[in-house]
C-alpha cells in the first residue's frame, strides 16, 4: 500500500509517545527527573539558588581574605609583644593592612582577568559549536536533496517530509531538540536508494518480485551508509533509514519489528513519508486526492501505523492543511511575520541555508519580492543593527549576516528580472560613501529594474562626486541614499551644487528606507520612508516633470 517504490535502527525499544494534544502546559510541581521528590516551584527555585550563591560567595571571600587578616593580626601581635609605643604599633598595623589590601588587589585583578578570559573562550566555543551544527544541518540537507533528485520531480518532497515529521513530533510533545533534529534527519530516510539502479527505481510499471527485493535493500543500505557518525543528526538519520519501513503489526521490513520496538523516529517518518507519497505524482501513478489518501491511511491504523501517532497526524492535517502551510498562506500578515522571524533568526545564527529557504518558501506561498524587501529583509537588517547596538551580536557575526543577505538579494534579483524589459526612463541610484546600510538602497534599485527602468547603481560616492556622477550617467531621475554619520553637512552642500548645475533633475531622497539620516527637505523633494514605495515614488516624480517640461 506504500505510495513509493517499497521503500529500519537497530531494534531497541523506545518510549511510547504521550497522547497527542495541541497545547502542553507545564505543571509547576513537576517531578524531578528520575523520580523522587517534586522539583521546587518556579518562584522558590530562584530564591534557593540565590541563597546558595550568596553562601558560596561568602565562603570564597573568607578564604581569599583569611591569609591577609592573619598577616595583619600577626603584625599587631608582634608589635604588642615587642612593647613598642602605641604610635609605632598603629603604624605597623596600618602598613600590614596596606600590604594586605595591595596583595588582595593584585590577586582579585588576576582572578577577574582569568574569569573574563574563561568567559570569552566559552563564548567562542559556543559560537563555534553553533556554526558547526548549522554546517552539519546544511550538509545533511544537500545530501538528502542529491538522493531525492533521482526519482522526484523537485526537491519539495524532502522539505515536506522534514516539516511534517517536525509538526508531528511537536504535536505529541517531544523535546524541542528532538523536533529540530528530526526535521533535518527525516529527509535522509531513503538515502539507501543510491544503491538502487535507475532501471528499477524509475521503472514506470509494476516491479517483479526480484526487483522489489532489490528495492527493499535500501533500508539496510541507508543504515550502513550513515551509521556510526559523531553527528546526532546522522545518527538519527541512520535509525530512520533502517526503521521507517517497519509496520506496527510486524509485517514490515527489513527486521520485522512490531509496536513500540520500532523506534519512535521511524514511526513518525513512516506516517509523513506515506502521506506525502500518496499525495504526490509518481512515474507509475498520479497523486491521490488528500481525502482519499487520508482514508487509505486510516484503514491501516494499528496495522501499518502506530494508532496514537496516526491520530496525532490527523490533528496536524486538520490544523495546518495538506502542505503544512495552508493556514499561513491564507493570511498574508501571518506569512510575512513567520517569514521575518525565520529569516531574521537565520541571519543572527549565520545560517545561510535556512535564510535562503525562508525566502524561497515565501515566494512559493505567493509573497512578492517587493513585499519581501519591505516586510522581511529590511526589518531583519534593522533587527541585526539593534542587536549589535545592545551588544547581543558581535560585529563579525553581523558581517556574516550581511553577506548572507547580499546573496539572498542577488538570487531574488535574478528572479525579479525574469521577463522584464528595461525600456523606461534612466534612474541613477546613488549610494554615499560610508553609508552603513547599502543593502536597502540595493533593494530599491532592484525594484526599479524589475519595473522596467534603466537603472544605474553608483555606490560609495563622495559628496563632491555627486554632480560628476550625474553628468556621467545623464539620468532622467535620481534616487539618493542616506548620508554617512557625520557627513550630512557635506552632502547638503553637494546637493546645493547639484541643484545649481542640474536643477531640472527630479531627485528622491532615500530617507529612513535607505537606513540612515538624510539632509533636510530641499525645495519640496520627497523623502522616501518605505523601501516598497520606491517604484511608485519614481513614477510620481517623473509624471510631475512632464507638464513642466511641455509648458
Amino acid at each position: 500500500m506504500h505510495g513509493r517504490r517499497n521503500k529500519g535502527s537497530e531494534g531497541g525499544t523506545s518510549a511510547r509517545p504521550p497522547a497527542p494534544h495541541t497545547s502542553r502546559p507545564q505543571d509547576s510541581r513537576a517531578v524531578a527527573p528520575g523520580g523522587g521528590a517534586p522539583a521546587p516551584a518556579p518562584d522558590q527555585a530562584p530564591r534557593e539558588q540565590s541563597a546558595v550563591r550568596g553562601g558560596a560567595f561568602t565562603r570564597a571571600a573568607l578564604v581569599r581574605w583569611l591569609p591577609w587578616l592573619l598577616l595583619v593580626a600577626a603584625a599587631g601581635a608582634g608589635a604588642a609583644v615587642a612593647q613598642t609605643s602605641a604610635l609605632v604599633t598603629a603604624c605597623v598595623v596600618v602598613l600590614a593592612c596596606a600590604a594586605a589590601l595591595l596583595g588582595w588587589f593584585f590577586g582579585e585583578s588576576r582572578r577577574i582577568a582569568l574569569g573574563e578570559e574563561i568567559e570569552r573562550r566559552s563564548s567562542e566555543l559556543s559560537r563555534a559549536l553553533s556554526e558547526l551544527e548549522i554546517a552539519e544541518a546544511e550538509i545533511v540537507r544537500r545530501l538528502s536533496m542529491a538522493v531525492e533528485f533521482r526519482d522526484e520531480d523537485t526537491g519539495a518532497h524532502i522539505e515536506r517530509i522534514g516539516r511534517f515529521s517536525r509538526l508531528l513530533s511537536e504535536q505529541i510533545g517531544m523535546e524541542p531538540e528532538f523536533c529540530e533534529r528530526i526535521s533535518h534527519a527525516a529527509p535522509l530516510h531513503d538515502v539507501g536508494k543510491v544503491a538502487i539502479p535507475d532501471s528499477i527505481l524509475l521503472k514506470p510499471g509494476p516491479l517483479t518480485p526480484e526487483e522489489r527485493a532489490i528495492v527493499e535493500t535500501h533500508a539496510e543500505e541507508g543504515y550502513r551508509l550513515v551509521r556510526g557518525s559523531s553527528s546526532a543528526i546522522l545518527e538519527m538519520a541512520a535509525t530512520i533509514a533502517l526503521s521507517h519501513q517497519e509496520k506496527w503489526d510486524g509485517t514490515g521490513y527489513p527486521r520485522g519489528l512490531a509496536g513500540e520496538a520500532i523506534p519512535i523516529e521511524g514511526r513518525i517518518v513512516a506516517i509523513a513519508d506515506v502521506f506525502d507519497a500518496l499525495t504526490s505524482d509518481r512515474v507509475y501513478r498520479k497523486a491521490f486526492p488528500v481525502d482519499e489518501a487520508v482514508k487509505i491511511m486510516l484503514e491501516q491504523r494499528g496495522r501499518h501505523f502506530d494508532p496514537v501517532l496516526l491520530d496525532a497526524f490527523m490533528e496536524v492535517l486538520a490544523r495546518s492543511g495538506a502542505d503544512a502551510r495552508a493556514q499561513v498562506r491564507a493570511d498574508p500578515a501571518a506569512l510575512a511575520e513567520n517569514t521575518l522571524e525565520t529569516f531574521a533568526t537565520a541571519l543572527e545564527r549565520g545560517d545561510a541555508e535556512t535564510a535562503e529557504g525562508a525566502v524561497a518558501a515565501a515566494i512559493e506561498d505567493g509573497m512578492s519580492p517587493i513585499t519581501l524587501h519591505g516586510e522581511v529583509i529590511a526589518p531583519a537588517l534593522r533587527r541585526l543593527d539593534g542587536l549589535v547596538h545592545t551588544g547581543e551580536l558581535e560585529p563579525e557575526r553581523r558581517q556574516l549576516a550581511i553577506g548572507i543577505a547580499r546573496r539572498v538579494l542577488a538570487t531574488l534579483y535574478r528572479f525579479m528580472l525574469g521577463g522584464s524589459d528595461a525600456r523606461r526612463e534612466r534612474v541613477l541610484v546613488a549610494g554615499m560613501e560610508g553609508d552603513e546600510h547599502p543593502l536597502e538602497l540595493q533593494m530599491m534599485h532592484d525594484q526599479l529594474s524589475a519595473a522596467g527602468y534603466r537603472t544605474i547603481l553608483d555606490t560609495d560616492l563622495k559628496a563632491q562626486d555627486l554632480a560628476t556622477s550625474v553628468a556621467s550617467h545623464c539620468p532622467d531621475a535620481m534616487l539618493l541614499g542616506a548620508a554617512a554619520p557625520g557627513t550630512e553637512q557635506q552632502l547638503e552642500i553637494a546637493m546645493h551644487d547639484l541643484h545649481d548645475a542640474h536643477g531640472e533633475l527630479p531627485l528622491l531622497l532615500g530617507g529612513a528606507a535607505a537606513g540612515g539620516a538624510v539632509p533636510r527637505d530641499h525645495d519640496g523633494m520627497r523623502v522616501l520612508e518605505r523601501i516598497d514605495e520606491s517604484v511608485q515614488a519614481v513614477e510620481t516624480l517623473l509624471a510631475a516633470r512632464v507638464p513642466a517640461a511641455s509648458g
